[in-house]
């Protein structure tokens, strides 16, 4: 009988174990292997850590000793890096000037612009800020190759969401506003620019910053 009962045991142990298996494992890993999409958000985040690492102009104690020039070439040689993850093309980053009080960066379908008040600042927020702007702005690069040059997002509800956004409903650029007395932007709010902060986020959040 005990027998029995060892051999039920191995059995729920090794079920258990291959379960476990399944969530370290998960199938976006799986389907990366395939090279028909790009990794997952969070597997793109911690790829964008290894990147950024080996780009020492980068780091903050050698980021203040640069120039407004120097700057925009180390943002342009991660951003390489970024598009190469999640399997788009890459965009020129370069530094315009923008009103401080309305702007952070851009993406016009072609070129990523951050304002200069924020790449020009030594603080680290300042730098923390030009970081991401580049990866919510990056982010936008890649909705819009999603969209109209080719699917490389697995969530195909999360695509429809953007298409819904930018193609169906249109963009809202900022200057429409609802509940007024409250400064609510509907823009803050468009699936698009979620996930964009999200996936800043993740990835300001796995480069510890």
């Amino acid at each position: 009988m005990h027998e029995i009962l060892d051999a039920l045991e191995g059995m729920r142990f090794n079920e258990a174990a291959d379960r476990g298996n399944d969530a370290e494992w998960p199938i976006f890993m799986r389907m990366d292997e395939t090279q028909e999409f790009a990794p997952s958000s969070e597997v793109q985040a911690a790829e964008i850590r290894e990147a950024f690492l080996d780009i020492p102009e980068l780091r903050y104690e050698n980021w203040v000793e640069l120039n407004g020039e120097q700057r925009v070439a180390a943002l342009n040689e991660l951003e390489q890096q970024v598009a190469e993850i999640a399997m788009r093309d890459p965009v020129d980053v370069q530094m315009e000037v923008f009103d401080k009080n309305t702007l952070m960066g851009t993406f016009d379908g072609t070129t990523l612009r951050i304002a200069d008040h924020s790449l020009m600042d030594n603080s680290y927020e300042g730098y923390k800020e030009t970081l991401d702007t580049l990866f919510h702005e990056g982010r936008h690069a890649y909705q819009d190759y999603n969209l109209y040059v080719e699917r490389v997002e697995q969530n195909r509800e999360l695509v429809d969401s953007w298409k819904v956004n930018n193609v169906d409903l249109g963009y809202d650029n900022g200057d429409r506003l609802i509940f007024k007395d409250r400064g609510y932007l509907e823009y803050y709010t468009q699936p698009v620019e979620v996930d964009a902060r999200v996936f800043a986020e993740t990835v300001i959040n796995e480069l510890g910053l």
